[in-house]
């Protein structure tokens, strides 16, 4: 009798053990399933232009990230469900993309005893879409807005530098500025550290400064100088160095060659300031108040009497499509600077908090985010 009773134990364990690793491996899917599938939904909408509740309210868009979502998820999970979905708009300005899986796993020994059919359960997961407020691997050169394209992202266009006479951003043009800027992390670039920063980007993060919406023109203008009354990640400090120096071109001249997509530091112009947001911080010093990151293509450069004119510009720094004003980098005397940018929209990842800088907003420049937060 005791025999048998410990065998009805046993049996009991053995079925359970076997029951629950194979829910525990079922579920894991499930998991996994739901993840992909709100991360597909939010990449469809990362994809678009607009602020969150234009987005979600073009109904072409929340199909097609509706479909996105449905279809990995199968490719994850087969026979799994829907067991819901759902996007909606943060408080800040962002996209959050809500996916529910259901699924089912077959009982194999549990029938023994009483338990009929399958084992059923639902995973939950949690993406976000967002404009980032932050980055790391920025390049140590601010932009200004008033030279960016109005459709982004764009074709080949002329960033121009600092000059004599020349600049389309008054206020911004300082004696001795050409819009070069110290790493957060770094008290002032060395000729060798800016070389090293060009190529590779800042190893601190920078900011760009928080709370800007929904302040346009002057009041804009005059929050971020406001904000920026000394250097910090989200106020940059020019660097008056030579951009000529050697380990400084060689970097710029990786960057025209390979095609990298890069991210730069935006300071506020017209539109949406009134003008130039940018801070004397006395003599030959500057800070820029960082307003937005630009995703680019680095086509070519000129810096007096340097260019990049030995470097082809070739894909998708070429032809009438890309390049339809034909720019070059050989143009322009020792006094003219310039970059040749192509506007990209670019992806980051590595986020673990939401941005304050919300979709559709004069700070969102078409780079994007896309993380899991459930």
């Amino acid at each position: 009798m005791t025999v048998a009773v410990m065998m009805v134990v046993l049996v009991g364990i053995g079925a359970f053990t076997l029951d629950f690793g194979v829910s525990y491996a079922s579920t894991r899917r499930l998991q996994a399933a739901s993840d992909a599938a709100a991360l597909a939904a939010a990449n469809v909408f990362a994809d678009k232009t607009g602020s969150c509740a234009t987005i979600l309210a073009t109904p072409a868009w929340t199909a097609a990230a509706a479909s996105a979502a449905s279809a990995i998820r199968e490719d994850n999970r087969p026979g799994s469900t829907e067991a819901s979905y759902s996007a909606t708009c943060t408080t800040k300005g962002s996209i959050q993309v809500r996916y529910v899986s259901g699924g089912s796993t077959p009982t194999l020994l549990g029938g023994i005893f009483g338990h009929n059919g399958p084992y059923s359960t639902t995973r939950p997961a949690t993406a976000i879409v967002s404009a980032p407020s932050e980055a790391i691997g920025v390049r140590p050169y601010a932009v200004c807005g008033s030279q960016l394209p109005t459709v982004l992202p764009s074709t080949v266009f002329q960033m121009t530098l600092p000059s004599t006479g020349n600049t389309m951003c008054p206020g911004a043009s300082s004696s001795g500025n050409w819009w070069s800027i110290d790493c957060p992390e770094a008290g002032s670039n060395s000729t060798t550290y800016l070389g090293t920063a060009t190529q590779n980007g800042c190893t601190d993060p920078i900011t760009i400064v928080p709370n800007q919406t929904p302040r346009t023109g002057s009041a804009l203008r005059t929050y971020l100088e406001g904000s920026c009354p000394a250097k910090s990640s989200s106020c940059l400090a020019a660097n008056s160095g030579n951009l000529g120096g050697t380990p400084i071109l060689q970097a710029w001249d990786s960057l025209v060659s390979t095609h990298k997509q890069i991210l730069l530091p935006v300071f506020c112009g017209v539109p949406p300031c009134d003008q130039s947001a940018v801070v004397n911080a006395g003599g030959n010093n500057a800070i820029y108040p960082v307003q937005a990151l630009i995703g680019v293509v680095v086509c070519g450069y000129h810096f007096g009497g340097q260019d990049s004119s030995g470097l082809s510009m070739t894909g998708e720094c070429a032809g009438p499509t890309n390049n339809p004003s034909s720019l070059t980098p050989a143009t322009g005397d020792n006094q003219t600077n310039y970059l040749l940018l192509k506007a990209v929209k670019l992806r980051l990842s590595g986020s673990s908090h939401e941005s304050d800088c919300a979709l559709g907003t004069s700070c969102d420049l078409q780079v994007r985010q896309v993380y899991l937060i459930e």
